[in-house]
């Protein structure tokens, strides 16, 4: 870190040197042209601005084909260059890459939102996104995790509560696409984190950025969370109306806390955020009486053992929020 004095000229202007190294860097000499942008928390973000081209620079990466890993090698490399932010991404090897090897790299390419095949032959195959890094707010992705998660658990209890079996197909493929969402929305994080003109874009700090990246995990488990449910649901046999009740009971307090959750952490809403506590402690009390059930039922338990990591959840987004409270 350096210091430096701010100067005065003319009574009205502040002036500021720049490091030299910075500067050398990035060819900043007599006569270029800064961008000078707010970082919305208290800070300015300066950029050499360019005459032509983009001012984001494309990142390329070669995966080896066959990989050197483990099976399920090339899928993980594939995400992880997503990940770290990539836009080139290549596979290629110095033999023909075989039509299994084949589908299951260009499945891996299409299950990550943005990516599209563009090149292909006999030993390479290259995929390139196409989404401006800037041009979608992670608000907005999360709000849509958020409303997939919350439809995932009101379907599914709604369907128990009325004596229905669970979609559990349904259910997966929705959970399928929390995990695309989940990737698209940790990317843009580390680009944000990467590069703070984007974070500057977003209009988040770096600790928003850690917020997002924490509250998401946390989305995508319930999303798990919510799969496993189905399952436990689909083999409950006979459990009675009180049960039934109840899970009606959760379903609307779950609802509830789910999209409060979403808001008060968007909003950086602390009354909100209360209020969300307040109905988490209200579940937790319908939850110890489906616990202290004197029949026991191990289904019945094991379901509220789920419905309580699901509200967990939940409750870490919102602790997220609530302790930024001023009071």
């Amino acid at each position: 870190m350096q210091l430096r004095k701010v100067q005065e000229m003319g009574g009205a202007t502040l002036l500021v040197s720049l490091p030299k190294e910075w500067a050398k860097s990035l060819s900043v000499e007599k006569g270029t042209i800064l961008s000078i942008e707010s970082s919305g928390d208290g800070g300015l973000l300066l950029y050499p601005v360019k005459g032509t081209g983009s001012d984001h620079p494309e990142k390329e990466v070669e995966i080896e084909y066959p990989s050197k890993f483990a099976s399920g090698g090339l899928s993980n490399q594939i995400t992880a260059a997503y990940l770290l932010g990539y836009d080139l991404i290549r596979v290629k090897g110095k033999r023909r890459i075989s039509p299994k090897d084949r589908e299951q790299i260009i499945a891996s390419f299409k299950s990550l939102i943005g990516l599209e095949v563009v090149e292909e032959d006999a030993l390479s195959i290259s995929s390139q996104f196409l989404v401006d890094n800037t041009a979608v707010e992670p608000s907005r992705i999360f709000k849509r995790i958020s409303n997939l998660v919350r439809s995932m658990i009101s379907d599914t209890l709604k369907q128990f509560s009325s004596g229905e079996s669970p979609q559990l197909e349904t259910i997966s493929r929705r959970d399928d696409e929390i995990d695309r969402l989940h990737f698209l929305l940790v990317r843009l994080i580390r680009t944000a984190v990467r590069e703070p003109r984007a974070a500057g874009k977003f209009g988040m700090s770096a600790i928003d950025c850690l917020d997002y990246r924490v509250a998401a995990s946390s989305l995508e488990t319930a999303g798990d969370y919510s799969v496993e449910l189905a399952d436990s649901i689909s083999k409950m046999k006979g459990v009675g109306n009180r049960i039934e009740n109840i899970a009606e009971e959760l379903r609307i307090l779950l609802d509830s806390i789910q999209d409060e959750a979403c808001r008060s952490f968007i909003g950086k809403d602390f009354t909100l955020a209360r209020e969300v506590l307040s109905n988490y402690e209200k579940l937790e009390t319908k939850l110890e009486k489906l616990e202290s059930d004197p029949l026991k039922n191990l289904d019945v338990l094991h379901f509220a053992e789920i419905i309580g990591r699901i509200s967990r959840c939940q409750r870490d987004i919102v602790d997220l929020v609530s302790p930024m409270n001023p009071a």
